[in-house]
């Protein structure tokens, strides 16, 4: 019996076959299925702009593609990014793209902006460039502050030179 004991613990102990497994409820969407890809929890990227002004971009979980190393997918995406009269934005968003060679950040979800001054947005989509500071955006945007509403089918924004754009249909009620 003590012979047949230490066999069964030696077969068992020199298995070659790999016994890691994943845990199917760490991934989201299309991943599930998927194991050529690195998951990262509490990613949080700081950087500088072209005119050296700080940033940071949190997510509260991360899918890095293994084929594809220029992109991110991110859950749970905050962005606080400073602006160059030393106010500050900050994003909020369920899920975004983000590429990492041109530091833009991507979002087909509804994605929300809060401005130190109390004025905010939202926005169905934005395309925000963390090196240039510009954010865009072909769908419509609805901007609140202390001064009234803007609503508006296009903008952008220059977060560096601090100009807004707002095209298609752009109204302004003024309170």
């Amino acid at each position: 019996m003590l012979i047949i004991v230490i066999l069964v613990m030696f077969f068992f102990s020199n298995s070659k076959k790999n016994t890691f497994t994943l845990n199917e409820q760490v991934f989201e969407g299309e991943y599930e299925n998927d194991k050529n890809f690195i998951k990262i929890n509490k990613l949080k990227l700081i950087g500088y702009n072209e005119a050296g002004t700080p940033y940071q971009l949190t997510a509260e979980s991360a899918i890095k593609e293994t084929k594809n190393i220029d992109t991110i997918v991110l859950y749970s995406v905050q962005a606080d990014i400073s602006l160059n009269n030393k106010n500050w934005l900050f994003l909020n968003t369920e899920k975004a793209i983000f590429e990492i060679n041109k530091k833009t950040l991507r979002t087909d979800d509804k994605i929300q902006g809060y401005y130190d001054d109390g004025s905010s947005f939202y926005s169905s989509s934005m395309e925000y460039n963390f090196d240039t500071g510009i954010a865009k955006s072909e769908e419509e945007i609805v901007m609140f502050g202390k001064w009234g509403n803007i609503k508006s089918k296009k903008f952008s924004f220059n977060s560096i030179k601090d100009i807004y754009r707002f095209e298609d249909k752009a109204v302004m009620i003024v309170k």
